[in-house]
This record gives C-alpha cells, structure tokens and sequence, in this order.
C-alpha cells in the first residue's frame, strides 16, 4: 500500500528523551518533525540497542531511560504508520509488504492482505530474532534492514489491534438500562489488549528479554482487567429485578460478551504460550551458537598464543645467530689480516727485493694489483713508470732499508687507498674510490707508509 503522507500533520513533532554524553556519541537524537525518515528510525534503535549493552554494566542501567526511548520509537512508528495506512479506515484488502531480506536470511517472508493470522505473526517474529542474532557480525547485518523489519511487525501488530478492537466491540446499550461505570470500562478493555500487543512490538526492537516478557505479561494484563469488569457487571446482574430493571435479553447479551471475552483471553494465551515457546528455542539456539563462537574465539586464542610463543622463539634464535655470525665475522677479520701480515713479512724478507715486489704485495681481500677490479688490474710499477715525469706525483717508499721513488698521478689515488684499506678521513664516502679534493698529498704520504711498512 502507497504512502499518504497527508494523512499524518506534517507540523507533529516526536521529542526524545534527554541523553547522557556517552550516547549521544552513537547517534544524537533530535526532535522530529512531521513523518521521521529511515536515518532517523535507524538511530533510534541503534541508541536503543546501545542502552541496553551499556546497562549490563554495574551501575550504568537506566530502567527510565529506556522505557522513555521505547516510547519513542512507538511514537516514530506510529507516525510512520498512520503515513501510510489511514487510522480511520482499516479496508480488509490492504497489503503489508515485507522488506526484503538478504540471502543468508533462511525465512522467506511474503506480502499479508488484511489482518495477520497467529502463523504470519510468528514467522515475521522469527524473523526479526533470526536477524538481531546477526548483529554479532557486522559484516552480515544491516541496520537499515533491521528497521524495515521492525516496522513491518508493527504494522502487523496494529492490524490485529485494529481486528481485535473491532471484534470485541459491545453493541450500543440503551442510555439508563445498566451502571455508567459498566459502560466505560467495556469499551477499554476492547482496545486495551491490542494496545499491550503494540508495545510488545516495540520492544522487540530493543532487547529480546524484555519484549518476550512483556508479551508474556499481555495476557495477565488483560485477565485482570477483565476481572474487574467481570466483578462490575456481575454486581450489576446481581441485584434484585426491581431495582436493576435489566431485561432477560440484556443479561444474555452480556453473558455473550463474557463468552467472547473468555475466547479473547484463551487465543491470547495460547498465542502467548507459541510464542514463549518459540522464543526458548530461539533463544537456545542462540546461546547454543554463543557457546560455540567462545570455544572458535578461545581455541582461536590459543593458536595466536603458541604462535606468539614460536615468533618470539624465533627472534631470540636469530638474534643468538647474528650475534654468533658477528663474531664469526670478527674472527675470521682477524684472520684475514694475520695472514695478509704473513703475506706481507714473506715478500719483505726476501733480500734482493726491488720495487718490483710493491705488485706482490696482497689488500685484505688477497688480491694483488694487477688482479684487483678496483685498480682496474693495472701494475703499480707500470703506474709509477708512467708518470715519474711529473715532479709533483712523486712520493718515497722504503724498501729493504732502501729509499725508491714511486710516481701515482691523483687520478689513482682513491683507487690504491681504496685497494689497500685506508681510506679513513681521505675519501667520501669512506670505502669508496672519490679522493677528497685538497688531500692528495696527504693521500701520498699515507700511502707511502703503509707500502713502507709492507716492504721496509
């Protein structure tokens, strides 16, 4: 059925209650105005459903607060109702169309023409739990879906309010023929038990505890008002003939309406008793899941644990190895040069050495100059020979107690440094081949010692 929104004042407003700090983070509820939109609804039973999480912790439950929100989602749907279905007129043909499910919903609801029978009620109730179940896992559970549900339950509601109220309605008595105080309460109890079905529906939308006892109240409820009526109306009948003046027709007509009300109370009961039932099962079903989703998170705990247990297992093995491998690596550093000393002492204990001998001697990599990528396998003899025409590229080195002359030009300075392994302070980066510029006759004196000390 088509909305008509001209049916509801476009100027009504719905005020929230007043909502403390922690929230109104959720969603801050303002007054609406006219008929409320989806994202109003959908913050009303988000700060509902909040409220009750929140009230589990000691000291933080608010009955009062909550019993003010719950009426005013009833106020939010009642608006959202009467947009679009008349509350003056109830025609039997009017639809009420479900909102669609997603596809992990296993519940197939359809469209109801007219007043739904106790099967379509429970179904669409079902529904409703099966869903707000879902609500555990974010990623399966839409709030706006979860609204058009909670709304198509109300307007189910109604229209059993609305089916009830007119079959319990009491045929018009003639004025003076029975109690005034009769005569109101009759009509009351007609719309009062439809009205305890309407505020169960509202409280489906917030906790599934309190709707489910409600609606086990609702046929408490409506038995003990009857009740009164019943003591009423039996005090009425009770009287003596001539002063009550209630005609044998009267007093069978209102044993009748005793009857339809006992019939009233014994289908609300029954339904009551259905719907306990099915909400235990659904609730078992629930807990069942919970127990089974602490045991998957629990095993899931234990397995991040023994693998927290392992990484860090690992980090300390690695960090023993890295320690082990530095010392390995200082090892075999001291090592390395002990042997590039012998090298050296070997070279220099030979007696005849010239300068010749400078291409014998091997850096820490054990690589003569010839052999080494760095100086471009070049003899440091032929350099010599090369340049030993340019007076200022000349340096002296000691060889065997003899002083000789060795020519490098500064284009080959960073090259022999960097081969030997002194390249400290002289070149930039350090380790590299780039002399620093202005260093080169400190470069050749380095250079000069170091090939002393091999040699001399």
């Amino acid at each position: 059925m088509v909305d008509h929104p001209g049916w509801y004042p476009s100027t009504l407003v719905c005020r929230p209650p007043e909502l403390p700090t922690y929230l109104k983070s959720v969603y801050d509820l303002k007054p609406i105005v006219g008929l409320p939109s989806d994202d109003e609804v959908v913050g009303i039973h988000s700060v509902i459903h909040a409220a009750n999480q929140v009230s589990v912790v000691p000291g933080m439950k608010n009955p009062g607060l909550l019993l003010s929100l719950t009426d005013h989602l009833f106020s939010a749907q009642m608006a959202r109702y009467r947009s679009r279905y008349s509350l003056t007129t109830f025609p039997s043909d009017a639809t009420y169309t479900p909102p669609s499910l997603p596809a992990h919903v296993s519940i197939n609801l359809e469209p109801i023409s007219g007043a739904p029978t106790d099967d379509e009620m429970m179904k669409v109730q079902e529904a409703a739990l099966t869903y707000q179940e879902m609500r555990r896992f974010p990623s399966m559970f839409d709030a706006r879906v979860s609204m058009e549900l909670s709304q198509h339950l109300f307007d189910l509601q109604m229209a059993r309010h609305m089916r009830l109220a007119g079959e319990a309605e009491p045929r018009q008595v003639p004025h003076g023929t029975i109690n005034p105080q009769v005569t109101e309460e009759a009509p009351r109890l007609s719309g009062e038990a439809p009205g305890a079905t309407n505020n169960a529906g509202t409280g489906a939308n917030t906790t599934e505890g309190p709707h489910t006892q409600e609606f086990m109240e609702q046929p408490n409820r409506l038995a003990e008002r009857f009740n009164q009526v019943l003591e009423a109306l039996t005090r009425a009948i009770g009287q003596p003939p001539q002063s009550s003046g209630l005609p044998d027709r009267l007093v069978e007509r209102i044993e009748q309406i005793f009857d339809r009300f006992d019939q009233i109370v014994e289908r609300t009961s029954q339904r009551a008793d259905q719907n306990a039932e099915r909400s235990n099962e659904l609730m078992e079903r629930f807990n069942l899941s919970t127990e089974q989703s602490n045991k998957l998170a629990q095993r899931l705990n234990e397995l991040f644990e023994q693998r927290n247990e392992h990484h860090e297992r690992s980090n300390r093995t690695a960090e023993m190895l890295a320690k082990s491998l530095e010392k390995i690596e200082t090892i075999f550093g001291n090592v390395n040069k002990v042997l590039v000393r012998v090298q050296h002492a070997i070279v220099r204990s030979r007696k005849d050495n010239t300068i010749d001998a400078l291409d014998c001697l091997v850096n820490e990599k054990g690589d003569t100059p010839i052999q080494s990528e760095v100086t471009i396998h070049t003899s440091l003899v032929e350099l010599s020979k090369r340049y030993q025409e340019y007076w200022d590229t000349g340096f002296s080195v000691l060889i065997n107690g003899t002083t000789r002359r060795l020519s490098i030009h500064n284009d080959w300075l960073g090259e022999l440094l960097c081969f030997y392994g002194i390249t400290e302070e002289l070149c930039e980066p350090e380790g590299s081949v780039a002399l620093i510029h202005g260093l080169e006759g400190v470069a050749r004196d380095r250079l000069g010692k170091y090939l002393s000390s091999c040699l001399g």
